[in-house]
C-alpha cells in the first residue's frame, strides 16, 4: 500500500486527487493538503469584483466530494518538504508522510516585488476570491466617482488571460452602468507582444 500527497487543492490538485484515486483505487491512499477547506472556482473571481457572483456562487466546501471519493483532507499550510524523510512538515509540528508526493500549488504571489501592488497596496487583484471581493468594494466605490482606470499585468506574471478577461468583464460592466464614457481605460502587460 502506497501513500500519495498531494499539496494543493485549486483546479490541478483536485484533478490530481481524483483521476490518481480513481486509478490507484481503495489499496492505496490519496491524501491532498489545502491551506483553506474549501475550492473556489479562480476563472470566476473577476464576475465577483465587479458583482456578476458572489463568494458562494463559487466555492465549494471540500470535505464532502473529497470524502466520498475517499482522498483524505488536511487542511493546514505546508511549511517544508523533506524528501529524504518523505514527508511534509506542518507549522504546527504534524508531519505528513508520503511514498510519492505532487505538488500542485499554483502560482506564488509576489506582490512585493513591486512597491504599492497588490489588495494591501494600491491596487486590486482577481488571483484569489478575497482580493475579488475586496476589489468589489473598490469598484462599487470607482463606479460612484467614475474616472481613468488601468487594467493589466505586472513583470513576472505567469497567466496573463484573467487581466484581459477582467478588461472585457469591466468594460462590459460600465457600459451597463452606462458609465463607459466616463472611464478612459489603459492596458498593460508585460508580453513581448499582445496574444
Amino acid at each position: 500500500m502506497a501513500k500519495v500527497v498531494i499539496l494543493g487543492a485549486g483546479l490541478g490538485g483536485l484533478i490530481a486527487a481524483f483521476e490518481i484515486k480513481k486509478t490507484l483505487g481503495d489499496q492505496h491512499d490519496v491524501a491532498i493538503i489545502s491551506e483553506t477547506d474549501y475550492y473556489q472556482f479562480q476563472p470566476s473571481n473577476p464576475w465577483v469584483l465587479v458583482g456578476w457572483r458572489q463568494r458562494s456562487d463559487i466555492t465549494i466546501d471540500l470535505a464532502k466530494p473529497l470524502k466520498k471519493r475517499g482522498v483524505e483532507l488536511i487542511v493546514g499550510k505546508a511549511e517544508k518538504v523533506v524528501p529524504e524523510e518523505k514527508c511534509v512538515r506542518m507549522p504546527n509540528g504534524d508531519r505528513i508522510s508520503y511514498d510519492y508526493l505532487v505538488i500542485a500549488t499554483g502560482p506564488e504571489l509576489a506582490f512585493d516585488e513591486i512597491e504599492g501592488l497588490g489588495p494591501r497596496g494600491h491596487t486590486q487583484s482577481v488571483c484569489h476570491i478575497d482580493h475579488a471581493e475586496q476589489g468589489f468594494a473598490a469598484f462599487e466605490a470607482f463606479c460612484r466617482d467614475p474616472g481613468p482606470i488601468v487594467i493589466g499585468a505586472a513583470q513576472g506574471a505567469s497567466c496573463f488571460g484573467p487581466a484581459y478577461e477582467t478588461a472585457m468583464i469591466i468594460e462590459t460592466e460600465l457600459r451597463k452602468r452606462k458609465i463607459r464614457d466616463q472611464v478612459p481605460m489603459t492596458f498593460i502587460t508585460p508580453e513581448p507582444y499582445i496574444g
